[in-house]
């Protein structure tokens, strides 16, 4: 068994490696616009064993040679020749793919270790290639694929170094020319790496000039309708999810281009050089790999060149240089650019409680009851909450066009009319009495108005305005409630799946919190989907404990002072235990309110935003590996729209704000 692994570990490795690469490569590309788990575990696994499999090859390649200096024989030469023409293919495949130079925006940071790894894994191959040295062909072959291995993985260094510093972009601006999304880039590049904007962007100190530019370009973008331009924030945030995560922006430059033609040019070159010269010298198995090896390598290069091709990049590259029409106006239907998954995230509260009760295994046999309560509390007990919520109700939705549309008219609205980020103080839904404050955090204040949401969409009763003469608002009215639901539900798989997108508070206290309360409230519902019935059992049960809720309600200090402020925890555990009466109370005041479903649409669009500028770029950079998030393509378009400053300070504690001002 040794032997055969002595004899057989080398092959393993190469072709492991290789294998892993063409899986980089395929499901590097297919992240950006897939959410399925698997793929991202997958790929994660693939990324972090990748390197060591080829670092672990090297080595094994460095040993073999040094123990062939002691033994002399051509067959052992020449098989030792040929295992060392190998090594080049892993420096190779230590370079990375195109579509995937990091896993995550913060493998970037590590771009000095690479370096490190660079000098020490071409030593090796250095080492490796000179004491297989005997002047015949194959060596020579060899400086050839150590030169292009060599530049691979200097290319993927470069990348992420160039990664984490902001564009030197002179701003070179036609005002004439038709906004460009892939030139305006640079200037919300800083935004991910969480630096502010620069506004100068050309060699001019004249503050007149830099708000003129700024304000010509809002034009140019302004002059979009709803589709047009998140199509064009789509490209931007495509051109964001290139610079982060593959090698794209090595072709914006002339070096970039030009060693990956020495590249690709060397790798063909071995390949056909080979092909002639081989002569059948080594064995069998040796030469099956190494036609491997140079077939997928020659292969990878031409997928890379495809796919840039095929990118944003590429067809702007194609439109400038290439002086063809055609080329020009059908580069996008040969190549189908799928940027984002275009979906949202949707989890609804009400309906995780309905259908998750401890307890009740929902007509599954008790048997395999058993064995997934065993398996989410032994074997992944700090999992176990958040894969119940993706098992029972967590899905993904296609944005649809009525939310685009939607939210386009609320951003555009306030910013041709300069109005302020927050329309009211929605507060004062909550406020069981009129000269009382609440005081909430972000997350708390989602949670409430989620459970009105809900509240009010299954229990409104809509049913008169579906006459006739009122069809089409009748129609209008029931896809704004879809909408509205459809934020709400977002803005809670946010909260929960997502909580460092809030950066604030503790949002799994709340959450679960809100449906111990809503699991009460619900112990006697027998359905196993949210519907009318069940909320009926909601309002009736805050109804018979409104005694006890109101009397705790009235331990509410009036003003954030000093001495509340040293008990914040405890108000923050006082407060999660009043969201469902909050969320109660926020669905009766806004029963009888004719504008009901335009305060509700007013409230989740305008938080929407909110959340948005809350969160920091680093990890709207982090969300474009997973498919992207709507939230950052709204946050890009408060950004176009120059409307951060509107959000920038929570709608509530006006008290807190009065202190930091002064």
């Amino acid at each position: 068994m040794r032997n055969f692994w002595d004899n057989w570990e080398l092959r393993v490795l190469v072709l492991l490696s290789l294998t892993l690469q063409l899986s980089l490569l395929y499901f590097g590309r297919r992240r950006r616009y897939k959410v399925e788990t698997w793929i991202h575990i997958f790929l994660w696994f693939c990324y972090l064993v990748a390197d060591s499999v080829a670092t672990v090859a090297l080595g094994v390649i460095s040993c073999k040679q040094g123990n062939s200096c002691s033994y002399d024989g051509n067959d052992s030469q020449v098989q030792n020749d040929i295992m060392a023409f190998w090594a080049p293919f892993m420096l190779l495949h230590l370079g990375g793919q195109d579509t995937i130079t990091a896993y995550a925006v913060q493998d970037n940071d590590l771009w000095l270790r690479h370096l490190l790894r660079l000098v020490v894994q071409s030593s090796v191959a250095l080492y490796i290639f000179r004491t297989s040295w005997n002047g015949n062909w194959l060596s020579f072959l060899t400086i050839t694929m150590l030169l292009a291995g060599f530049i691979k993985y200097a290319e993927r260094i470069w990348v992420m170094r160039s990664a984490n510093r902001t564009p030197k972009f002179d701003g070179h601006y036609n005002m004439d020319d038709q906004y460009d999304a892939q030139d305006n880039f640079p200037r919300f590049k800083p935004l991910f790496l969480n630096r502010k904007i620069r506004y100068k962007f050309r060699r001019d100190n004249s503050k007149k000039f830099r708000r003129y530019y700024f304000q010509e370009a809002f034009k140019k973008f302004e002059r979009y309708d709803y589709q047009e331009a998140f199509q064009m924030i789509e490209i931007e945030l495509g051109h964001a999810y290139d610079t982060f995560y593959t090698k794209i922006p090595l072709f914006f430059t002339a070096w970039g281009c030009f060693f990956r033609c020495i590249s690709i040019s060397a790798t063909i070159f071995t390949f056909v050089f080979f092909l002639v010269k081989e002569r059948q010298e080594h064995l069998q198995t040796d030469l099956i790999i190494t036609y491997i090896l140079l077939v997928g390598a020659v292969v990878l290069e031409i997928c890379a060149v495809i796919l840039l091709v095929g990118s944003d990049v590429g067809r702007l590259w194609l439109e400038v240089y290439v002086p063809l029409s055609g080329l020009k106006i059908s580069s996008d239907q040969f190549f189908a650019i799928k940027r984002w998954s275009n979906s949202v995230g949707q989890l609804n509260m009400l309906s995780f409680c309905v259908k998750y009760k401890p307890g009740i295994s929902l007509g599954t046999p008790k048997s395999f009851a058993d064995l997934r309560v065993l398996f989410f509390n032994y074997f992944l007990p700090k999992q176990t909450r958040k894969l119940q919520m993706m098992f029972y109700c967590m899905t993904n939705k296609k944005v649809s066009d009525e939310l685009k549309r939607l939210v386009w008219n609320y951003f555009f609205e306030k910013s041709n009319l300069r109005k302020p980020g927050f329309s009211e103080d929605y507060n004062k839904y909550i406020s069981g009495h009129e000269h009382q404050s609440v005081e909430l955090e972000i997350y708390q204040s989602i949670i409430i108005w989620h459970i009105a949401t809900d509240l009010c969409f299954y229990s409104d009763n809509d049913s008169n305005v579906g006459i006739p003469t009122e069809r089409q608002v009748f129609k209008d009215i029931l896809i704004r409630k879809r909408v509205i639901k459809e934020i709400s539900d977002y803005m809670m798989y946010l909260l929960t799946m997502c909580p460092f997108m809030l950066s604030t508070g503790n949002t799994k206290i709340s959450f679960w919190k809100a449906c111990e309360l809503l699991g009460e409230a619900l112990k006697n519902f027998t359905g196993s989907s949210m519907s009318l019935i069940a909320c009926k059992e909601i309002m009736s049960y805050v109804s018979n404990q409104d005694g006890d809720f109101e009397e705790y309600d009235s331990n509410q200090p009036d003003s954030m002072d000093d001495d509340h402020r040293s008990d914040s925890e405890d108000d923050d555990h006082r407060l999660d235990s009043l969201l469902l009466y909050y969320a109660v109370l926020v669905a009766k005041n806004l029963r009888g309110n004719e504008q009901k479903w335009e305060i509700l649409t007013r409230f989740w669009i305008e938080n929407l935003g909110y959340v948005a500028t809350l969160c920091q770029g680093k990890n709207h950079a982090k969300q474009l590996l997973r498919g992207g998030e709507f939230l950052t393509h709204v946050w890009f378009l408060i950004e176009h729209l120059d409307l951060k400053k509107s959000f920038r300070k929570p709608p509530t504690r006006p008290q807190e704000e009065e202190q930091i001002a002064g």
